[in-house]
């Protein structure tokens, strides 16, 4: 399994990349590693890499997160999500997979952009390309503090490279301070990165999503509008027309799609792939890694623009019809055909796929994720677990930028007629009406479910959880999946055998008093005696 994924439009220097990990700080040399151009651009591939914005497998992760969320369920103990959801991970607590404590704590890509900013001036080279590699750091190591701020609380704010053993001795910065920091680095560096760059690179359009990301989930309304409407305002941006192509490979080099993806992390397969198959469905050599819950399935509208329990069209014996176009583009459901058969997680029949089978990597919701997955005839590897796939990580999208904006002038109660129409952007282009609500009380509810079908897997729904303080509702008692039933095999057409939705698992819980703040990993506090855990681990 290819674990060491990196951005492709630097790979030409990966073949010289220097190994940072490995190394304390006091053994690099900047006369050797920073001697010219080439050996600039290695280095900064190098902090691109260790930064791990991705979403994939081991390199980020950031769709696992989901799993922590009521979006999916884990069904794997040596995968991290599966203990966080339940709530009975340790600081101590290891996982051989996924180890979001231990990867998103880690300092290695901090590292790794002081390390650069304090040597790249001794190279001679064009003061404007320096000066936008320079932001381009910078921007990296402020996105690697803002997701741990965001996970942790406050942790050590480390801005030189540090003699060895100093980091021992270095506090935890408040989260106030790290925020701080996060919005002046990119106050700073907004101006000088150019507003187009090649794909995969930062731009201006990037620090202010950024910036505007930071600022929402810090209650800053006033000023995530306004750098959320100053993304708007760059006039480079738009939703593509197909919502379910924005994730598949084979659309990637479509400049209409590339107007949707503000960054994104991308891939050069078969030398540098992503890692798709923990998404997909068995039969296709894939782990089901992340099964969609009932809970998100119920979330998708009817197509008239209703949530399920208000439309009295809807039939809950019929429960996968006439839904928003979205629930389509991102979740297998039973019945529904799929690489040529009928998907049947409700039956030990064909390749067997059901959600009680005693076979591994299946769906235990009965349903799985078809967001990142296409069918093989639209896949152009033509085979998931071969592990050379190119499908980029869409870390910013225009759609966040949208209801950024919407949601931060619903908390101001202000200009709400331009929120709801932020808001129809979005659901415009999925085939959805537009919204009927004016007040605030009735957008707050609506832009907070576009928030999660809209963005339903890519690895956001835990930060929102947290900062609307609902994952005590929320994430509290059993997970639920699909009914039991029977599938005609021919027609695809599902008659189900109880009106109760199957439970999954063990029953999850949340502390409201611990687990919105993760903990610092055990092996770091026993290293460095000036940290402080967080309360209750």
């Amino acid at each position: 399994m290819k674990k060491i994924i990196i951005v492709s439009l630097l790979s030409m220097f990966f073949f010289s990349c220097i190994d940072l990990e490995r190394n304390p700080v006091d053994a690099y040399s900047s006369t050797t590693y920073f001697v010219s151009r080439d050996a600039v651009i290695s280095n900064l591939a190098a902090v691109y890499q260790s930064t791990q914005m991705s979403g994939f497998f081991e390199d980020g992760n950031t769709i696992f997160m989901d799993d922590v969320s009521d979006n999916a369920y884990d069904q794997f103990p040596n995968q991290g999500p599966s203990y966080m959801a339940l709530g009975n991970a340790t600081a101590s607590t290891k996982f051989d997979y996924v180890d979001l404590y231990r990867m998103y704590f880690k300092y290695i890509g901090i590292r790794n952009a002081n390390f650069f900013l304090e040597n790249v001036d001794k190279v001679t080279m064009d003061k404007s390309e320096k000066d936008t590699m320079k932001a381009e750091v910078r921007f990296l190591r402020a996105f690697n503090y803002a997701r741990k701020m965001m996970c942790f609380g406050g942790v050590p704010l480390i801005t030189k490279v540090l003699d060895y053993g100093q980091e021992k001795t270095i506090p935890r910065s408040s989260e106030a301070e790290i925020a701080t920091y996060v919005l002046n680095e990119l106050k700073d560096v907004i101006s000088i990165l150019p507003i187009k760059q090649d794909k995969g690179r930062i731009t201006r359009g990037a620090a202010l999503a950024l910036k505007a990301r930071v600022e929402l989930f810090e209650k800053d309304y006033v000023n995530a509008a306004i750098d959320a409407k100053a993304v708007m305002d760059l006039n480079i941006y738009d939703l593509y027309a197909n919502y379910e192509h924005v994730f598949w490979e084979k659309y990637q080099s479509d400049p209409a799609r590339d107007k949707e993806a503000i960054l994104e992390v991308c891939y050069s397969p078969p030398t540098y792939s992503s890692t798709i198959d923990p998404f997909y469905t068995n039969p296709e050599g894939g782990w089901v890694s992340l099964a969609p819950t009932q809970s998100i399935v119920d979330a998708y509208e009817t197509i008239n623009g209703l949530a399920i329990q208000d439309d009295p069209t809807y039939n809950p014996d019929q429960p996968y019809a006439n839904r928003d176009p979205r629930f389509y583009a991102s979740i297998i459901y039973p019945g529904v055909t799929w690489n040529g058969r009928i998907f049947n997680s409700l039956q030990p029949v064909g390749p067997d796929e059901y959600y009680n089978s005693s076979k591994g990597n299946l769906s235990r919701t009965g349903y799985c994720m078809r967001k990142y997955c296409p069918q093989l005839v639209d896949e152009p590897s033509g085979d998931p677990s071969a592990e050379i796939d190119g499908v980029s990580f869409i870390v910013f999208r225009y759609s966040e930028i949208l209801l950024t904006y919407a949601e931060a002038l619903i908390e101001q109660n202000k200009d709400l007629d331009l929120a709801a129409a932020a808001i129809n952007k979005v659901r415009g282009r999925a085939g959805m009406p537009a919204l009927t609500e004016t007040d605030q009380v009735g957008l707050r509810k609506r832009v907070r479910n576009e928030r999660r079908v809209e963005l339903a897997f890519e690895g956001l729904r835990w930060y929102d959880m947290k900062r609307w303080n609902i994952a005590g509702t929320v994430m509290n008692g059993p997970v639920y999946g699909v009914r039991p039933g029977t599938i005609d095999m021919t027609t695809g057409v599902v008659t189900w055998t109880s009106p109760n939705h199957i439970i999954v698992g063990d029953v999850r819980v949340f502390n409201v008093n611990k687990d919105y703040f993760w903990p610092i990993p055990q092996e770091d506090i026993d290293l460095a005696p000036a940290l402080i855990q967080n309360p209750g681990w």
